[in-house]
């Protein structure tokens, strides 16, 4: 059976026009032979704005025709398939050029119908294939055995270029920010249809464990990526660029470090830029190797440790429930939420002499009623002077 290309180069030969295929979405599919310079300038054009133009609504079936200033006509042409529209023909008629024979545009788009959807079924097949495959190298629990099948079954169909360097790319918004998968997904379909409009490497991509991954043949130009992160859509997207590595077994290793240099773009954009490079990290890479959160366990406190105190902090009063009263601290000074309070990090009981700079012990002991040479202190002579009085209250002071 003919394959689309070659219908659509005889379909143009016969009516003596260059045209173009594009699918529902309005991206260049195929193309004819273009010639001339003016073709060339066109189709140039038409590559530039791919998927940038608004479709046909959906149930018009008729031909459009749009009419430039110069009288260049630019028409197109229903394609479709034996149950729903897959796309259009479009060619370029110059003022004062006849149109091309109605029936044989008509018999040949009836046909290139057909292509379109057996080839845009064939590429969905394809996707979810390589998908599959892309999981199976990449997921975190994928075995050594189940990698270097996937790796092999990528290179033997095609889904991805045999070469002898390959880079892994991770793209996603940040953690937290809302539509992580469908973003993703956006970025890694931008991406391979940049690729397939602009280059003859064989990509493979898709969403791997909610990152989208895309595998180049090739190492990853920095600047190119982050045009491609322009499109409408993907302005919150982060990337990461792994390094390149030598066969596409050890793509793992590439896919590992654009994951750590995308963490980077979202930890501190301020330092690294939207799209970084892994090879660009310098010392933050020893930093993203430490897992997140903390270092390492609290460590539960020793039995007559201070922390493994029951009951509330010595110096503060309890509640009726047993617990520490909040608000004010000891001098009046109000702490701030999330602060420790200020008897757990001052001394209760400064030891004479000490310089008042540095951090004191606190004291196990209970504080003496007498001064330091046996004599009552002042306050507890009072007391004993005085067993009726009553001592002043402490309640808002």
């Amino acid at each position: 059976m003919t394959n689309l290309d070659d219908a659509l180069q005889d379909l143009s030969e016969a009516v003596q026009q260059r045209l173009v295929v594009l699918d529902e979405g309005m991206r260049v599919i195929a193309y004819s032979i273009h010639e001339s310079e003016p073709d060339r300038a066109r189709l140039s054009h038409l590559l530039a704005h791919s998927d940038t133009r608004q479709a046909p609504a959906a149930g018009t079936d008729g031909v459009g025709t749009h009419t430039a200033s110069d009288g260049t006509q630019w028409v197109l042409h229903p394609l479709r398939d034996d149950r729903h529209r897959v796309g259009h023909l479009l060619h370029v008629r110059a003022k004062g050029v006849p149109s091309p024979p109605e029936d044989v545009l008509t018999e040949g788009a009836a046909q290139l119908g057909v292509l379109l959807s057996l080839r845009t079924m064939y590429a969905e097949r394809d996707a979810a294939r390589a998908r599959g495959l892309l999981t199976e190298l990449l997921g975190e629990h994928s075995t050594e055995i189940g990698r270097a099948s996937a790796a092999r079954a990528l290179v033997d169909e095609e889904l991805v270029g045999s070469a002898g360097q390959y880079c892994a790319v991770v793209l996603a918004v940040p953690p937290g920010h809302p539509g992580g998968d469908w973003e993703a997904r956006r970025a890694v379909d931008a991406t391979l249809d940049f690729v397939s409009r602009t280059s003859t490497a064989t990509v493979v991509g898709g969403v791997v464990e909610g990152l989208g991954v895309p595998v180049f043949p090739r190492p990853v130009v920095q600047d190119r990526l982050e045009r491609v992160l322009g499109a409408p859509g993907l302005a919150h997207v982060r990337a990461g660029i792994g390094g390149v590595v030598d066969d596409l077994l050890s793509v793992a290793t590439s896919h590992e470090q654009a994951r750590r240099a995308r963490r980077a773009a979202c930890l501190d954009p301020l330092t690294h830029p939207r799209v970084t490079e892994w090879s660009g990290l310098g010392i933050d890479k020893l930093l993203l190797a430490l897992p997140p959160g903390p270092a390492r366990p609290r460590r539960p406190a020793r039995a007559g440790h201070p922390a493994h105190r029951v009951g509330p902090p010595r110096g503060r009063r309890a509640d009726a429930r047993g617990l520490p009263r909040r608000g004010r601290g000891r001098a009046g000074e109000r702490r701030r939420p999330g602060h420790p309070p200020l008897d757990v990090v001052l001394p209760a009981h400064p030891d004479p002499g000490d310089d008042p700079g540095r951090p004191r012990r606190r004291s196990s002991a209970p504080r003496p009623a007498h001064g330091a040479a046996g004599r009552p202190s002042r306050r507890a002579a009072q007391r004993l002077s005085d067993p009726g009085r009553i001592p002043r209250s402490t309640v808002g002071s």
